[in-house]
């Protein structure tokens, strides 16, 4: 697979590319972002990456162009954003088709997580993970709740990472999750997915300062549920932007 870098600052791009190529990704980087327009449609590539902060203007015929070419689930178009990027900018951005918006220094983990998502979301890549997980974002509504099988007290936390097949939880109050070892199942589990809140039964895989709990009763539509939810994050993230 292919994919096009456009980007002008050279830390960034070797950020972009220590992402890109463990995935699968051979990595065309231009810093003339006229050149890439002229070979675009001759490259094909599967994703476009161009950074906002270095293109202000450039940004949109390259995808003006990507578009007429390739839909949106043929090749990926992720503009790379600096610390501003007007509600504007975003709203063009989903006008004109782009897949998703990310900080071009992935400095975090929710950052990381989104850029990685957006690409799994459109492109077959190269992972040997069985399932896509993500790191919740300010806009995402995700919460989980479970009773300690002892004396059924509610213990609640922040979800640290979620994908189809479980979730990690860093408890409010660790001391109430202390009792729990691996391998322990704890039923009826109350997960919050955006409007809809679904019971499912978790069995403990790893406990240390944060829980890591498989799925291992779970309706299929409530899995479905899940999986619509964590594959719409980049509508969030932009929805969000055209909020501030």
């Amino acid at each position: 697979m292919k994919a096009l870098l456009v980007v002008e600052d050279d830390a960034i791009a070797d950020i972009i590319r220590f992402y890109l190529r463990p995935l699968g990704f051979d990595v065309l980087r231009y810093r003339n972002p006229l050149k890439a327009l002229d070979n675009l449609e001759e490259l094909e590539p599967d994703a476009i990456l161009v950074s906002a902060r270095d293109f202000p203007r450039h940004w949109k015929p390259l995808v003006q162009v990507a578009r007429r070419s390739w839909a949106k689930e043929r090749c990926v178009f992720i503009l790379l954003k600096g610390e501003v990027f007007p509600f504007e900018e975003a709203a063009k951005a989903m006008h004109l088709g782009v897949n998703g918006v990310v900080k071009e220094d992935l400095g975090d983990r929710t950052e990381l997580s989104r850029f990685q998502q957006i690409l799994k979301r459109y492109v077959a890549i190269e992972d040997s993970r069985t399932s896509d997980r993500i790191t919740p974002a300010a806009w995402d509504r995700l919460d989980f709740l479970f009773n300690r099988p002892s004396d059924g007290v509610p213990v609640a936390g922040r979800i640290e990472t979620i994908s189809m097949s479980g979730l990690s939880l860093k408890p409010d109050l660790p001391a109430l999750a202390e009792e729990l070892e691996p391998g322990a199942f704890l039923e009826d589990c109350s997960l919050r997915v955006g409007p809809d809140i679904v019971s499912v039964g978790c069995t403990l895989v790893r406990k240390n300062h944060v829980l890591a709990f498989a799925f291992t009763r779970i309706a299929e539509e409530d899995r479905a549920r899940i999986v619509a939810y964590l594959e719409s994050a980049p509508k969030r993230e932009i929805d969000s932007l055209l909020k501030k």
